[in-house]
């Protein structure tokens, strides 16, 4: 999951009055294990955690400038850039533990290895990924300037490193996930903020640009080197993979680009009339966070809307609940 640094930033420093309570209003749903059930959904401005089934409703109170969602098992991982923790939401009893990463750090995202057990929360003030272990901080891996998106490969944990205050010249660390130590790094893009992987271990780094130049690009790395690149222009802020392995990338602009990895080829570029700041599959559907106009969008192939949820104030993130 991505998030347009400019505008978040802009709206960083714009909350100061935001209520910061956690507050479980809602019991979480129940799904048959293997259902693929509904989409979890993160807004910044609120900030709050909703859900969407056939309707949406809030379910807890988020922390401030709560910026990105993971999940692993029955745990929803929120980040709260502003308070410098993370949430640990339990979707079995709707319980929350919160994770620490240290005063002025502000936490990005987080990633989980389900190898090791552990979770890894990027330090976008801290130039360091904070590593926990069963609720605890094992460790504090420093990186390059200003880190973002985070993708675990095997053994290896990939860390975009945007570099946003010097440039956004980017660079992408690759990190032991065992030795929890920084095994290389490589220049790679203008301002790169997301990663994901495919199923055969390619990593896709997706350079957002300078939001002036329109420098969007994506590169696909394998064993740490660049491979291949494609230019897509635009303002490219998210992108996900389909269940036929194809690469969807959104943006602030209202781009939706389609990349099929298999071929190494750009299937379609579509431009949309709203803002996506994220995008994610509910089945296979494309699910996209339209921060704009506070609402989940529903699409189908040709970017046309099937359904619409609305939610808190400015989607930010979200994910399909798949348990």
């Amino acid at each position: 999951m991505g998030k347009n640094k400019a505008i978040t930033l802009l709206l960083l420093f714009s909350l100061s009055c935001v209520e910061r309570i956690s507050v479980v209003d809602n019991p979480p749903p129940r799904f048959p294990k293997g259902d693929t059930g509904g989409l979890w959904v993160l807004t910044t401005l609120s900030p709050e955690l909703w859900y969407i089934s056939d309707t949406a409703f809030k379910v807890l109170t988020a922390g401030l400038w709560a910026n990105d969602l993971t999940r692993f098992g029955d745990t929803l991982a929120v980040v709260n850039s502003g308070d410098n923790n993370v949430y640990l939401y339990t979707l079995t009893d709707g319980s929350l533990d919160t994770l620490h990463v240290g005063s002025g750090k502000n936490p990005w995202a987080a990633v989980y290895d389900r190898r090791t057990g552990r979770l890894f929360v990027s330090n976008f003030l801290g130039n360091s990924v904070s590593v926990f272990e069963g609720g605890e901080l094992k460790g504090e891996i420093d990186v390059g300037p200003n880190p973002e998106g985070m993708v675990v490969v095997g053994d290896v944990l990939y860390v975009a490193c945007t570099g946003y205050g010097d440039g956004y010249r980017s660079r992408i660390y690759t990190v032991s996930t065992d030795e929890l130590r920084v095994m290389d790094s490589l220049f790679v893009g203008l301002n790169v903020q997301v990663l994901t992987s495919d199923p055969e271990g390619d990593v896709y780094a997706l350079a957002t640009g300078d939001y002036s130049s329109r420098e969007g690009w994506i590169y696909r790395l394998r064993e740490g080197e660049v491979v291949d690149s494609l230019f897509i222009g635009g303002w490219p802020g998210d992108m996900c993979l389909s269940s036929d392995g194809k690469l969807y990338i959104t943006g602030w602009n209202g781009g939706l680009w389609v990349y099929d990895w298999a071929v190494e080829r750009l299937e379609k570029a579509l431009k949309l009339s709203f803002n996506i700041m994220a995008c994610g599959f509910k089945g296979d559907t494309l699910s996209v966070a339209d921060f704009s106009n506070d609402r989940v969008l529903l699409l189908d192939g040709d970017g046309k809307v099937v359904s619409a949820f609305y939610v808190g104030d400015g989607p930010i993130d979200l994910l399909p609940d798949v348990r």
